[in-house]
């Protein structure tokens, strides 16, 4: 698709929602096993999958017992290792194939001295506050957005960034100041998110490639509102909101979709769209998988569920032990909840706003 088409996506498709995953470690996997799961899924009608530029540690993650050692993009900043684009250039290629776009998430800020450890970033700037103040930080990150989207594909023979095609939207990074809650409350004084957003969208020039926030300060709950984060709001660099929630309980997220919080009506206001793009199930959750997903369906706002796997949850017969779970884990066949049905009724739901993409 051409760079003089900006935003290709609402001729598509018109008035339909969609549904999908995340799988931050399937272009670890052997390609029969990412062919396989992406086949699936796709004829299960899944239009769209977030992906991450992330390292993986060879061996057992969530039930996948072939997974392959990635390198990080950056050991050293400014030293950029293009292993794991190439990896995750070989997926792109296996979900065009199949009409799948992706979401790619740059960097994860749980690696900020936070859950996920203290990467090359968290090393060089210090732990998350100090990250998002940094000067030098901010250009070294920058550096690091252009290095991803300049990335001259294998598979397609042009940059990243111009494949609207296939890639339907980048995020600012995974759950943005998720440790920073201080910065939230003080509605990002750094100027961290739309200074990246303006960034990003001058990398992108012309392409069809959305800005997303990634779920600003992580997970959405009652106390817990910087999804929405007030500056992001009025960014003009920035195209989509993307929300992130384990609230367990249908009725909260009724309030967030159609209540006085409602995320379509905050970011419709702004001129942004919405989407959630990360929620999960757990088994002390009060609402199934089922009663969840419905309230999104009914609402017509896209989903991608954290995360949909290869091999079997740890809920199934089987599941290998020691495997990296995190307790919302969806396996294809498992029947923790049906996935395959939310998905086509995903599909068949009026989309709140009209940016189907795929």
């Amino acid at each position: 698709m051409g760079a003089a088409d900006a935003h290709p996506f609402e001729e598509r498709a018109a008035s339909k929602s969609w549904a999908g995953s995340n799988e931050y470690f399937l272009h670890a996997l052997p390609a029969s096993e990412q062919k396989k799961y992406i086949e699936t899924l796709a004829g299960w009608g899944v239009k769209v999958l977030r992906l991450w530029v992330t390292d993986i540690s060879s061996g057992c993650l969530k039930g996948s017992t072939s997974v392959k050692s990635i390198p990080p993009l950056e050991s050293t900043i400014g030293t950029y290792d293009t292993t794991v684009l190439k990896a995750l250039d070989s997926t792109l290629s296996l979900l065009h194939a199949n009409k799948i776009k992706a979401i790619l998430s740059p960097h994860n800020a749980n690696t900020l001295g936070g859950s996920a450890g203290c990467d090359a970033y968290c090393n060089k700037f210090g732990a998350s506050d100090s990250f998002y103040a940094s000067g030098d930080g901010k250009k070294a990150y920058d550096a690091r957005i252009k290095t991803i989207l300049n990335f001259k594909s294998p598979a397609f023979g042009k940059a990243w960034k111009e494949l609207d095609d296939v890639i339907l939207a980048v995020d600012l990074q995974n759950e943005p100041m998720i440790s920073s809650v201080g910065k939230l409350q003080a509605n990002d004084p750094d100027d961290w998110l739309c200074g990246r957003a303006k960034s990003m969208r001058k990398v992108l020039g012309k392409s069809g490639v959305r800005v997303a926030t990634g779920g600003i300060g992580g997970s959405h709950y009652v106390d817990h509102e910087f999804n929405l984060l007030d500056k992001a709001l009025k960014c003009d660099a920035i195209d989509v909101m993307s929300v992130h929630g384990y609230m367990g309980k249908a009725q909260d997220w009724e309030y967030y979709m159609a209540g006085d919080k409602s995320v379509i009506a905050q970011a419709k206001k702004a001129g942004k769209l919405a989407m959630v793009e990360e929620w999960g199930v757990a088994a002390d959750s009060q609402d199934n998988f089922d009663k969840q997903v419905k309230v999104f369906n009914d609402a017509g706002e896209p989903w991608l569920y954290w995360q949909v796997v290869p091999g079997k949850d740890q809920t199934e017969s089987g599941a290998p032990q020691n495997c990296g779970y995190d307790g919302f884990e969806i396996g294809l066949n498992s029947k923790k909840g049906n996935f395959k049905a939310a998905v086509a009724a995903a599909n068949k739901a009026k989309a709140a706003q009209d940016w189907t993409g795929a």
